[in-house]
């Protein structure tokens, strides 16, 4: 499968890629900014990267976005990118009293959410709860969580650690599976992978059976 990883200007972004290729993908990383049309021939899936700063300030960000629902491309937000995804639909974001720069929380899994079938069984099968690492001030503000979207996973805190997309083949995480701080984050990417392999797959039959 083909990725395109969308690099919003961080310095995690190679270790994402790094982590995606050890599943067997081809990934490519393309600079925010940078991103042209012809991109889209080239993407199976897409990866939003982290990144410094709020989702509007970095440039092409909302767009690709947008674009890449239109085409019903399987897309994964990782923490800024998970913010970003949000905002698309609608969503708010909330700024920490106190940022979690290199810190690592305990989530807490909840599966008990509509699982549309790209999705079925997304990330039952890791620890929980499970240990993962932070580098970020904002999260998202599940007081007004746009509708389609729901939080499959909570810190101790109760912030919303991962959402998934109730018909459209979208999740996010608001920690960083690639960091070493996240010691299960290669299977969470793993299982992120095999998902929206599905997702294609069950988009090429519907075009099949639509021209038979």
């Amino acid at each position: 499968m083909r990725i395109t990883l969308l690099d919003n200007h961080d310095s995690f972004t190679w270790n994402l890629a790094h982590d995606l290729e050890r599943g067997g993908s081809e990934v490519r990383v393309v600079r925010g900014g940078t991103w042209r049309a012809a991109d889209w021939d080239l993407t199976d899936a897409l990866v939003l990267s982290p990144g410094p700063g709020l989702p509007n300030a970095h440039a092409q960000l909302m767009d690709v976005i947008a674009e890449a629902l239109q085409r019903a491309v399987p897309t994964l937000g990782v923490c800024l990118g998970m913010q970003a995804l949000a905002c698309h639909f609608g969503g708010k974001l909330l700024n920490l009293e106190a940022p979690l720069h290199g810190r690592v929380t305990q989530l807490h899994w909840n599966h008990n959410v509509p699982k549309p079938t790209p999705w079925q069984g997304l990330w039952q099968g890791l620890p929980n709860p499970m240990h993962v690492g932070h580098y970020h001030s904002w999260v998202v503000d599940d007081a007004c969580l746009p509708e389609g979207l729901h939080v499959n996973a909570r810190n101790e805190s109760g912030l919303p650690m991962a959402l998934v997309h109730a018909s459209l083949p979208v999740a996010g995480v608001q920690f960083h599976p690639e960091s070493v701080l996240t010691p299960d984050g290669r299977q969470l990417l793993h299982d992120w992978v095999a998902a929206a392999q599905r997702s294609l797959s069950i988009s090429a039959s519907k075009v099949s059976l639509n021209f038979s």
